[in-house]
């Protein structure tokens, strides 16, 4: 049974990566202005924050040797204040722009991966029109992820600060549990992430959004849920790699265009594993739809209407 279900993981894979050809063009389009706009966001970010940064850590460094009764103290620690003011205000104006950005590219490249699986074409500008209308839908989906993760991660704290606050253990001992601990929560995370992917699949496939579409991807996925936890798996890790090699690039020393290169390498990375974990998922949303003997639709438009599950499928 376990080696079907690795079997059904390859084949998701497999599928994820034949189908895309179908409407390669937009699907290149799509990625490419993705890439693009990324790395010219990571880029513009850095230069804009680093001048922020090396001011503040000046003026910090400097702070502790003033005389706190003095004036000039006051002009450092207010030059300190208008600093992080100015930074939270510059990262939250990329934060979002990143965020609206990839939630364009995550209903573009579910919509595509949908219709190319129904063995289907479709325009740029109905592509266009098909995203707009989705775009809430996977917004108000996004807002009820987002607060489950964040109790998610409030109980994981709470437990730690629990083990290490209220029950005396050996230090060995302790440090053993919170890495048990901490490994627990991380999986427990990885297989509730199964649901939250899949409700954003199911907010642009079907109408619906927000605690509806999470309660229909929990019930679509009973009986594929080692499929979804491999595929979320995977990206998880090569992620994991990613991380590490930009955190070790940083402390090479290099030239600035040898940094620069790596720097878009691995973010270009990042994102095309982010857009493969969004194919990946929606292949696994019509198969679980086929595992469940649903028909499959796909709405916004009358030229993709319901086919029956009888019929051939890729």
């Amino acid at each position: 049974m376990t080696f079907n279900k690795f079997l059904g993981f390859l084949d998701i894979l497999k599928t994820s990566t034949k189908i895309m050809s179908k409407n390669g063009k937009l699907v290149a389009m799509v990625t490419s202005i993705y890439l693009i706009i990324s790395n010219l966001f990571f880029f513009l970010n850095i230069s804009t924050i680093k001048p922020i940064i090396s001011d503040f850590v000046t003026k910090a460094t400097e702070l502790p040797y003033l005389d706190p009764q003095g004036p000039f103290y006051y002009q450092v620690l207010d030059t300190i204040q208008k600093d992080v003011k100015t930074l939270l205000r510059v990262e939250l104006a990329f934060i979002l722009a990143f965020f609206i950005t990839s939630m364009f590219v995550q209903v573009a490249i579910i919509l595509l991966t949908g219709i190319s699986y129904k063995d289907e074409k479709i325009f740029p500008k109905d592509l266009i029109t098909r995203v707009l209308q989705a775009l809430t839908r996977l917004f108000i989906t996004c807002f009820h992820i987002t607060l489950m993760k964040v109790g998610f991660l409030i109980f994981g704290f709470m437990a730690l600060i629990f083990l290490t606050v209220m029950i005396p253990m050996h230090k060995i001992v302790l440090a053993v549990t919170i890495w048990v601990l901490v490994i627990l929560v991380s999986i427990l995370f990885l297989y509730f992430s199964i649901v939250w992917v899949l409700s954003l699949v199911v907010s642009v496939l079907e109408e619906c959004s927000g605690l509806e579409a999470l309660g229909k991807a929990e019930r679509l996925v009973k009986g594929k849920k080692l499929e979804g936890f491999l595929v979320f798996l995977l990206p998880t890790l090569l992620s994991f790699v990613f991380f590490q090699l930009s955190t070790k690039m940083n402390v090479v020393e290099q030239s600035e265009l040898t940094r620069a290169i790596l720097e878009f390498f691995l973010t270009s990375c990042m994102c095309l594993l982010g857009i493969f974990v969004f194919q990946a998922y929606t292949v696994l949303y019509f198969e679980c739809k086929r595992n469940h003997g649903e028909e499959i639709e796909l709405q916004g438009s009358v030229e993709y209407g319901r086919i029956s599950l009888d019929e051939d499928l890729p």
